[in-house]
């Protein structure tokens, strides 16, 4: 009966007839919030309590939805930084947390699968910013996740990050390691932040793969940016073999969830392969590094955002959003 109280009051229920799709709200992603607390009960799978002690490597893919349908979402658990091992059939718990709310809602329980990934099925909800937790009630461990409400042609800008937003791709082993932060590109917050100001959904398309995802939002955090949307590679072949088809199948799947992805920045070859078969237009698809202005997208020369800022990001018109 609890649930099915809770599941009432976050259906989406009445449609706004506003013209323009409500501004995303990066503020909300950004505000320090505690997990939820959550009483710690005997492993499900016994065998678990001997990989258990290894460093977690949980994370939750973070989903776009469009307001009024029912989607799902994924958490994967895994420990060992090496090892990498999967935590096989054990129960997970699902918290939801609203922009609004005042504390975290209980969902549901689930098993985890051979792969260590669990899902869970969510109602429509009402556009907007939202945060999903799971845990691990027989460790007490547990990862957040964002989850983007949005309404039809809701305006963004997407980002790759390192090589774009950090100043190589080798630096993502000191944020997954904790040894050292990645090196911001100059500028590279300024960037992010003008945009958000201007009202555009930030969207963070990596190909690291999943166990990066930690390492990833803490660096976010530390640069003072939303952590959310966040979406890295579910496979070490995808990283490395197959990141141009990943990033185009990804765009094309945001762009039919609603989302009007207006600009991109990225770094290597596949970035600009991908920003182009997936239809962005190659003005508005931007590259930096020894790779700029491959496959027809527009060159950002120097190692440094500022004169393109000041060229093109700050005469750029604000989302068409309210």
């Amino acid at each position: 009966m609890k649930r099915a109280c809770l599941f009432t009051a976050l259906i989406f229920s009445t449609m706004s007839v506003n013209a323009l799709p409500k501004c995303p709200q990066p503020e909300i992603m950004e505000q320090p919030i505690a997990p939820p607390s959550f009483e710690r009960a005997p492993y499900k799978n016994t065998l678990n309590r001997f990989i258990t002690w290894l460093p977690n490597y949980h994370m939750i893919h973070d989903e776009i939805a469009p307001a009024g349908q029912p989607f799902t979402a994924t958490a994967k658990f895994d420990y060992g930084s090496l090892a990498h091992k999967d935590l096989e059939f054990e129960a997970v718990n699902f918290y939801l947390r609203g922009e609004h709310d005042l504390n975290w809602q209980f969902i549901t329980q689930a098993l985890t699968n051979s792969d260590g990934k669990a899902s869970v099925s969510l109602p429509p909800l009402t556009a907007g910013q939202y945060q999903l937790y799971a845990a691990v009630p027989a460790d007490g461990s547990g990862t957040k996740g964002f989850i983007t409400v949005i309404d039809p042609n809701t305006p963004a800008v997407l980002f790759d990050i390192d090589g774009t937003l950090t100043e190589s791709d080798a630096e993502q082993i000191g944020d997954y390691t904790g040894i050292k932060r990645a090196e911001p590109k100059e500028a590279a917050y300024t960037l992010v932040r003008r945009y958000l100001d201007l009202g555009y959904q930030p969207v963070y398309l990596t190909a690291r793969v999943y166990w990066y995802a930690k390492g990833t939002r803490s660096w976010l955090s530390w640069m003072s940016l939303p952590q959310g949307y966040l979406r890295t590679s579910l496979s070490n072949e995808t990283s490395l073999f197959r990141t141009a088809e990943y990033k185009t199948a990804q765009i094309n799947q945001l762009k039919a969830k609603g989302l009007n992805i207006v600009r991109a920045y990225g770094n290597a070859k596949t970035d600009a392969q991908a920003f182009i078969n997936a239809g962005l237009t190659p003005s508005d698809s931007f590259t930096i590094g020894e790779n700029a202005g491959h496959f027809g997208t527009t060159a950002i020369h120097g190692n440094s955002y500022r004169a393109h800022i000041t060229e093109q990001v700050d005469n750029f018109q604000p989302a068409q959003c309210e």
